[in-house]
């Protein structure tokens, strides 16, 4: 089961610059069936903009050069602009949702930030959970809207929180009424998000998890599968883990995949990113196509380092749902991501959403 077809468009927002005398949104998009893309809704803040020129279908080497099977991705970049006198200034530090329009219909939004002011890590913390910090942030929180339904009141998880490259941008989504929890095993990641994100949004907050990790916490006094998490049963509405079963031998997996079972309330979504072996990306790996040379199998997992195998682990797929399918939850979807070297995915790494009956 792929449900990338339940999909309109692939695309990023990817930069939003204040000019002298108007803001620039640069990107690119493409419709997955081919459609012509007719125009664009654009909200900056709580404000919908009636007015600003757009240019769209321009030439786009580098994302057909990554999509080769994509529809239209040779002319996928766009440039809009818009007025200054259009945009209200309480409108700055703020989110800027961007909306395709596909036969008269709204596709998937993509998301970035108009003069964010909030802090930012220092360059070898953002490095140490992947780099590109803020478009990393606001593309997932792209995934969590159009993906997993996210609502800006909702209460979250946030399982391996890193150093709040995710809690970034939902700091600029989420309400006041919303809950957000994260933990780490990091606690130098876990102190600054306390101090920087919490201090601005009260309603965020950070917890360490002493875990022992052979590449990220060798200090660590908890066995990861044997970890409980620090909440209640039935807390939260959604539960999302990115890029944390990469790093995660098969049996902490399953402890994982059981916390966030307990942890969801009925009806509760998670979303989840591994890499996923099957016979595609087996076969990548072997023809060298592959980020991820996962060759070495230890426990039931596999990975390309066997001196410090959590740098970076994959799992059978087979065996990833039927643990997933024996907790109880639902596979409402799932995409196949570029790591294994495919021609098309809607991320780096595989992604399921999940839901708890």
């Amino acid at each position: 089961m792929n449900l990338t077809e339940s999909l309109k468009t692939l695309g990023c927002l990817g930069n939003v610059l204040l000019e002298a005398d108007y803001v620039r949104l640069k990107g690119w998009i493409t419709s997955l069936r081919g459609e012509a893309i007719d125009g664009f809704k654009v909200i900056i803040g709580d404000q919908e903009i009636t007015e600003f020129k757009i240019q769209k279908n321009l030439p786009s080497p580098d994302v057909q050069k990554l999509f080769p099977t994509l529809p239209n991705a040779d002319q996928a970049r766009f440039l809009i602009d818009v007025p200054l006198d259009q945009i209200s200034p309480k409108q700055y530090n703020t989110l800027v949702q961007l909306i395709p329009i596909i036969q008269g219909e709204p596709a998937e939004i993509l998301f970035n930030l108009l003069e964010s002011t909030l802090d930012v890590p220092e360059k070898e913390d953002r490095l140490g959970v992947g780099g590109s910090f803020k478009f990393v942030a606001c593309d997932f929180l792209g995934h969590f809207v159009n993906k997993a339904q996210l609502k800006p009141d909702e209460s979250i998880l946030d399982a391996g929180c890193g150093v709040g490259r995710m809690a970034y941008s939902l700091a600029y989504y989420l309400d006041d009424n919303a809950c957000y929890e994260g933990f780490d095993i990091v606690e130098k990641w876990i102190n600054w998000s306390q101090s920087v994100i919490h201090q601005h949004r009260p309603n965020f907050n950070f917890k360490w998890a002493n875990i022992y990790n052979k590449r990220y916490n060798t200090e660590g006094t908890i066995k990861v599968e044997e970890y409980s998490f620090p909440y209640s049963d039935e807390k939260f509405d959604f539960v999302f883990l990115t890029s944390v079963f990469t790093h995660l031998y098969a049996n902490a997996v399953q402890n994982y995949l059981k916390e966030i079972y307990r942890v969801l309330k009925p009806g509760g979504r998670c979303l989840c990113t591994f890499f996923l072996l099957n016979e595609e990306s087996k076969s990548l790996i072997k023809s060298g196509k592959s980020s991820q040379n996962l060759i070495y199998e230890i426990d039931g997992s596999f990975c390309s380092d066997l001196e410090i195998p959590e740098a970076s682990m994959g799992h059978p797929e087979s065996s990833v749902i039927q643990w997933i399918e024996t907790l109880g939850f639902t596979i409402s979807a799932k995409y196949y991501g570029l790591w294994c070297g495919r021609n098309f995915g809607t991320s780096y790494q595989d992604m399921f959403i999940l839901k708890k009956p």
